[in-house]
């Protein structure tokens, strides 16, 4: 499916000044975009890239139309960085590869696991009994979902992440350490993005939750009883201790 600037605008909207038969080639940074390609100016500071850019569309906000359209297509919007990232949603939509088995054949899902029929699970994933996958969510290769755990709709799992392992627990007796076993389970919210070799434990008694519109990076670990609210974002690398209680919309930063 070709994507004209015409479609672009119908779909995104936008101002465009320039050609709507103009077909995209391809999505780039200013610096390297060909005349074939679209980019976008998202801050003040980049706007040299602008002048010397190749690129035969620029995606800018109002203050930056008559510089960028010397030459070239402009679509003006008053976000320029929120409509690339829409753009890329698009993008990736129309140009998708042929789909494989929504299901792929090397995955293991226990006959009492509960599945949505347009969820889309990868290889070698392994979805353990009670767990359950909402609508319109995927998970990447190789991701665990433990016993009793769920993940809500229209979320995607990278490869590696592990939902529901057990938490940290344990009492010390003469020396010794004594399992606590953790009779919880994680409950992930809609729209929820986790990175790569994530890990998220189970609870001790209540549930970990992972609230609606979270966006978890690679290498983070929360801990159990941990509540990350709605529309919090985490950098990679970042470290929740049990039972933390962090709000909605909190950005941490990696590391963390």
């Amino acid at each position: 499916m070709s994507l004209t600037l015409a479609t672009l605008v119908d779909r995104l909207g936008g101002r465009l000044c320039g050609d709507p038969a103009w077909v995209i080639a391809g999505l780039a940074p200013l610096q390297t975009a060909r005349t074939d390609q679209i980019s976008f100016l998202s801050h003040p500071k980049y706007q040299n890239q602008l002048a010397a850019s190749q690129a035969g569309c620029v995606i800018v906000a109002p203050a930056f139309e008559a510089l960028a359209s010397r030459g070239r297509s402009v679509i003006v919007t008053e976000d320029p960085y929120l409509y690339f990232a829409r753009l890329t949603r698009l993008w990736k939509q129309t140009q998708q590869a042929v789909q494989g088995p929504r299901i792929h054949p090397t995955a293991v899902i226990d006959p009492n696991a509960w599945v949505a029929d347009d969820a889309v699970v990868g290889p070698l994933c392994v979805v353990e009994r009670g767990a359950k996958v909402g609508s319109g969510s995927v998970l990447k290769s190789r991701v665990t979902l433990s016993e009793g755990c769920s993940v809500g709709a229209r979320c995607i799992l990278h490869s590696g992440v592990v939902v529901g392992a057990d938490g940290f627990g344990f009492a010390q007796h003469q020396g010794q350490w004594e399992k606590i076993e953790q009779l919880g389970a994680v409950r992930i919210g809609d729209d929820v993005e986790i990175g790569a070799n994530t890990c998220i434990d189970r609870g001790a008694l209540e549930d970990t939750v992972i609230d609606n519109g979270v966006k978890l990076d690679n290498l983070i670990q929360i801990g159990h009883n941990v509540h990350i609210g709605a529309h919090t974002a985490m950098a990679g690398c970042v470290g929740v201790a049990g039972s933390a209680r962090i709000g909605a919309h909190c950005t941490v930063g990696g590391g963390a």
